[in-house]
């Protein structure tokens, strides 16, 4: 379904959601100054969990590989300090590659009080081999001041390679996987008998193979409010379990943004009658492509890492998207509220007035914002994923390749 036949649908209730602390906040903004100014509340709203501080803590054995491009890992241990590395474009966000435990430098005796367990949200416990007593004394330190840790098994490619060489002929790759996986848990359970194994490749072109995709699922679950968005909303679109979180979350706030972009309305545009924020409404847009992957700068990245020429991505994705979508957004913008039905039940934007107020959901701008931005989510949603299905395919024939 394209972007124009999709826009033509009404707003599904079920879709759009409000969450609980949007719903809070804002009602208790309108009780407390009415409608003034609730389009400078909303658009805070919106923007409240890039200030969202989230700490990720990344360990492992001394020597185990980390996080490639990182810290360098050699034969000698190379992390004698703590690193840390803010994320490019949300810098509140912050990796910290702490020195494994068991060197001279940071012994069992006093890493916890070097390390200060307590500053960080969540823990990556990571080794290429097998898991050691100082990788299961550490997780049972986090365990009791009541954080959470990932055991990450990496270099899992390199491991059937090397069972392909060696035994060719027994060779069997889900064996192999049960294999290492059983040979982590009998060791971490010692720790926690409810935890989880990720078998992960440190290639970037695996990440949707393996346990990758589990390990991001697990990763943004139990997260309170924006913790939890500002977890999803930095991570890379690099499996379906992560685009089908960053929609949730940006269908979650579509009301938000249709509200801020009424209520600041400015004259209409040459040919709309709608009045509206036509400058904020684009770069909603904008957002919502780089977030799912969509934008020019995502799709050559994934072309150069897949080997996937950049016009072949784009043919694929104009079967769902128009090309004016990739090419010229303020006006696919244009084309897509011309386009909207005014005719969106009243009853389905009622449900909004607690939080916006009766005379912004009065509006016909919210009502055709609204469905706009939910509707393209919808159709953006299609696209991303079938750039992982391409993506995935491309892989598996690499694969088939190599061998």
């Amino acid at each position: 379904m394209t972007a124009s036949n999709s826009s033509q649908q009404s707003v599904d209730n079920d879709l759009v959601d409000v969450s609980e602390e949007d719903k809070i906040a804002a009602q208790k903004y309108l009780s407390e100054n009415g409608i003034r100014g609730i389009e400078g509340f909303l658009a805070e709203r919106l923007d409240a969990w890039r200030k969202c501080p989230l700490s990720i803590a990344i360990t492992g054995e001394s020597g185990s590989a980390k996080d490639e491009g990182a810290a360098k890992v050699g034969v000698v241990e190379t992390t004698r300090i703590i690193l840390s590395y803010s994320h490019p474009s949300y810098p509140n966000l912050v990796f910290y590659d702490l020195p494994g435990v068991g060197t001279l430098e940071f012994k069992q005796s006093t890493y916890l009080s070097q390390v200060n367990l307590d500053r960080y949200d969540f823990f990556l416990i990571i080794s290429r081999t097998r898991f050691t007593e100082n990788d299961l004394w550490l997780a049972s330190e986090v365990k009791k001041i009541g954080k959470r840790f990932f055991f990450i098994r990496t270099n899992i490619d390199q491991d059937l390679y090397n069972e392909k060489i060696d035994h060719p002929k027994t060779y069997n790759e889900t064996l192999i996987l049960n294999r290492i996986r059983e040979n982590c848990l009998t060791h971490i359970r010692t720790v926690d008998d409810t935890a989880s194994i990720f078998l992960i490749s440190g290639r970037i072109h695996c990440t949707s193979q393996f346990d990758f995709p589990n390990m991001c699922a697990a990763l943004l679950r139990d997260y309170p409010g924006l913790k939890r968005h500002a977890m999803i909303l930095a991570m890379s679109t690099n499996c379906k379990e992560v685009i089908t979180a960053k929609v949730n979350i940006l269908r979650s706030q579509a009301w938000v943004a249709a509200a801020v972009s009424a209520a600041v309305a400015t004259p209409p545009i040459p040919g709309l009658s709608v009045m509206f924020d036509f400058s904020l409404t684009v770069g909603f847009v904008i957002f919502y492509k780089k977030q799912l992957g969509l934008d020019d700068e995502s799709l050559a990245r994934i072309a150069e890492i897949h080997h996937i020429p950049l016009y072949v991505l784009k043919d694929e994705l104009q079967k769902i998207l128009p090309a004016h979508f990739f090419t010229a957004v303020p006006e696919f913008v244009v084309s897509l509220v011309k386009r909207q039905a005014v005719g969106t039940a009243t009853e389905e934007v009622l449900r909004y007035v607690p939080y916006v107020g009766s005379a912004i959901c009065a509006t016909v701008s919210f009502t055709i914002i609204l469905s706009v931005l939910t509707n393209l989510l919808n159709v953006m949603e299609t696209a991303a994923l079938t750039l992982i299905d391409i993506v995935a395919e491309r892989s598996v024939s690499d694969d088939e390749d190599e061998t």
